[in-house]
């Protein structure tokens, strides 16, 4: 993880600051000059057999068109750059040969490779040495570093996201080299779980433990980005037009009502710009008829993005808005006569923000990437004697305000 690399700033409400609104020093201006930035989409390489692999050829890849290179270049000469950034290539070839070996495989490997290139010299694990020589030596300063963005960590199957991680600790834990991870921590934890090593049968929770214990190794400092403080603030800045922004502002209040999360409310901002076209705006002597429409657009908006299941059932059953509104006020559970009855089986999967009857996060504090929370029931419950079939026709269908229905 990153020792010396920028971080990003936030406003006070969770948004980025703006380029415009940041400018760097003399000093950081001229560090930028120093440290070569790797992008890699570990997700994009996730089927290849040893990840690390394809990570040494995009660094190779890209560290050619660096201009920290052109001034080393005139040091070095080309034909030396480019002998050097072959290196990078020569050392992914010889990991591919043996995947992520043991500990006496790569004793092996470091053998075999130093009896090919005549450098006795080197320790044992002689291509991890012959990476950081390699690296330092393209560097244009003792204090220059290669930064490597590995993006999406997360979205990668298992044993691709644990190869990764592997290759990374035995081969590239080098002090040139800074690599920041982007991931969702948690998801990470999960899928490497069955992947670190453990005794047969060891609970879940303990597998858990290890498999985050074991992410505690690698990355040595954990930078966690600032969840948005006022999530209605940050989705009305997406919102072009000034009166639905005041509406939404005005409907949502305090009401906990939308997922912490600026990916997941940028999304939801691009469907409420859709949505929005489908109806007509109150008029401006209408606020409260302006609030209702806000609730309306941003409920549907809402469904349609990340609960396509219940999206579909609704599209075709306008009705289904009631079983929402119950479910949402703890009523989907009691017949007519107040007995229980069987659980609604759309609900499976789901969990509700709140209880209806304790001012609490029912399960706990979700995580905000979490797809299993259904974020609007606080806001359906707020408005629950405004939300008719009817008045989701026009929304469902995706006519422009003002078409024939």
């Amino acid at each position: 993880m990153p020792n010396d690399a920028s971080v990003v700033d936030f406003n006070a409400n969770g948004s980025p600051v703006k380029p415009e609104q940041y400018q760097p020093t003399q000093e950081e201006k001229q560090r930028q000059k120093e440290i070569i930035t790797i992008w890699f989409d570990a997700w994009r390489y996730q089927n290849e057999p040893v990840p690390v692999v394809a990570l040494l050829h995009e660094m190779r890849r890209q560290m050619a068109g660096w201009a920290a290179l052109k001034k080393q270049s005139k040091k070095l000469g080309e034909i030396t750059i480019r002998y050097l950034l072959n290196g990078l290539s020569d050392a992914a070839n010889t990991i591919s040969l043996e995947g992520i070996p043991s500990t006496e495989k790569i004793e092996k490997i470091g053998n075999d490779w130093e009896t090919e290139h005549y450098a006795v010299d080197l320790a044992s694990d002689t291509i991890r040495s012959h990476l950081q020589k390699t690296i330092q030596t393209l560097l244009p300063s003792k204090d220059a570093r290669v930064v490597v963005f590995i993006d999406d960590l997360d979205r990668c199957n298992p044993k691709a996201a644990f190869r990764l991680l592997e290759g990374l600790k035995i081969y590239l834990s080098i002090p040139s080299c800074v690599f920041v991870l982007g991931m969702n921590e948690r998801i990470l934890v999960d899928a490497i779980r069955k992947e670190v090593s453990a005794p047969k049968d060891t609970p879940t929770e303990e597998l858990r433990l290890r498999a985050a214990h074991y992410l505690e190794k690698i990355c040595t400092d954990f930078y966690r980005l600032p969840l948005p403080t006022d999530t209605a603030v940050l989705l009305g800045q997406w919102i072009e037009k000034t009166e639905q922004r005041n509406a939404l502002t005005a409907a949502l209040g305090k009401t906990i009502c939308l997922p912490p999360n600026p990916r997941r409310l940028k999304a939801l901002a691009n469907q409420w710009s859709r949505f929005a076209s489908y109806v007509d705006f109150p008029q401006p002597d209408q606020p409260k008829a302006q609030e209702i429409w806000a609730v309306r657009v941003l409920i549907a908006a809402y469904i349609h993005q990340f609960h396509r299941d219940l999206w579909e059932r609704w599209h075709f059953t306008p009705d289904f808005i009631r079983e929402v509104k119950a479910w949402c006020n703890g009523e989907h559970n009691l017949d007519v006569e107040g007995k229980p009855k069987a659980p609604l089986k759309w609900t499976a999967g789901l969990k509700l923000t709140q209880n209806k009857q304790a001012e609490m996060w029912q399960t706990d504090f979700p995580n905000p990437g979490d797809i299993d929370i259904f974020w609007v029931d606080g806001l359906i419950r707020d408005y629950r004697d405004d939300l008719f079939p009817q008045d989701f026709i026009k929304l469902l269908q995706g006519k422009i305000a003002g078409s024939a229905l």
